[in-house]
């Protein structure tokens, strides 16, 4: 009985909660998903159900493929670098030998609090044809003739792609070494007196411990990395010649700039389908470990 009344107090507490999660997660999905299946302008008021035609059209359209592409780059390049170089960080700011290192771990979040759009402006000012990058490629004689790193394919996905990384390297390297911190130091001290070196002790003790962060940190920063808007948009808008264009800026240009808006809507559908992938493996992944337990 008791049970039964606390339920229904913890019900009457989480209903708020609830109910705000309806209105800006639920329906925004909800409203996603019925126009997706409307095409038409949505200025000339001919917006009329076309049931699937938007997602027939998705998959015959060449553009969407291309940028699907380069949104895959853009996840596993981003993804892929932070992790690494994040790691080869926290693993520095671990050590005790490293002194000030307070001073390090407030420096290394100053890229995280910058805005996007602003990061966007300071980065596209530097890596312009005659910005401070390019002026000191040539000054130092590394580059006689440096590329324009945001209007020449080839250069102007890897230019995102870069800013993206200064931007999102200061939470992976600060959750990698909150993960670092929680791992006992007396199992480094007894694999040290088993004669384990400091390779051995890494991807034998620090990777194992550190399985569960790094599984949910790898996934919350794909689902970020692939709705990323802000830096491709401010940095190139896609261009040249739709070389840097991703799925969510595709998505964007659809809705807002063609008046696409159920075509736009479609892209986002598949973005969510795809983003499906990285979640159901981490959730199976976590449900083996609680059936271990």
């Amino acid at each position: 009985m008791n049970s039964l009344g606390d339920t229904k107090k913890a019900l009457q507490y989480l209903f708020p909660l609830i109910l705000i999660i309806s209105i800006v997660s639920v329906y925004p999905f909800v409203q996603g998903m019925m126009s997706s299946l409307y095409g038409g302008s949505i200025f000339a008021g001919k917006e009329r159900f076309v049931g699937i035609d938007n997602f027939v059209t998705l998959f015959e359209d060449d553009l969407f493929w291309s940028s699907l592409k380069n949104n895959i780059i853009w996840v596993v390049s981003c993804v892929g670098s932070e992790f690494i170089i994040g790691m080869a960080i926290a693993l520095l700011m671990n050590m005790k030998c490293v002194k000030m290192r307070n001073l390090y771990r407030g420096l290394i979040l100053l890229p995280w609090a910058t805005p996007p759009v602003v990061a966007g402006l300071i980065w596209r000012y530097i890596l312009s044809t005659e910005g401070p990058l390019n002026a000191f490629l040539k000054a130092t004689g590394l580059m006689s003739n440096p590329p324009s790193w945001l209007i020449t394919p080839g250069y102007s996905l890897m230019a995102c792609i870069a800013v993206n990384i200064w931007l999102g390297l200061p939470f992976m390297t600060i959750m990698l070494l909150a993960g670092l911190q929680a791992i006992p130091s007396d199992i480094y001290e007894a694999a040290q007196i088993d004669g384990a070196d400091s390779v051995q002790s890494f991807f034998h003790i620090t990777l194992p411990m550190m399985k569960s962060v790094i599984s949910v940190i790898l996934t919350l920063m794909c689902i970020w990395t692939f709705n990323m808007f802000d830096v491709v948009f401010v940095l190139t808008n896609g261009g040249p010649g739709n070389s840097s264009l991703i799925l969510s800026l595709y998505g964007y240009q659809n809705a807002f700039a063609y008046y696409q808006k159920g075509y736009g809507a479609a892209i986002g559908v598949i973005s969510l389908v795809i983003l499906l992938i990285p979640v159901s493996v981490y959730v199976k992944m976590l449900l083996k470990e609680v059936e271990r337990e």
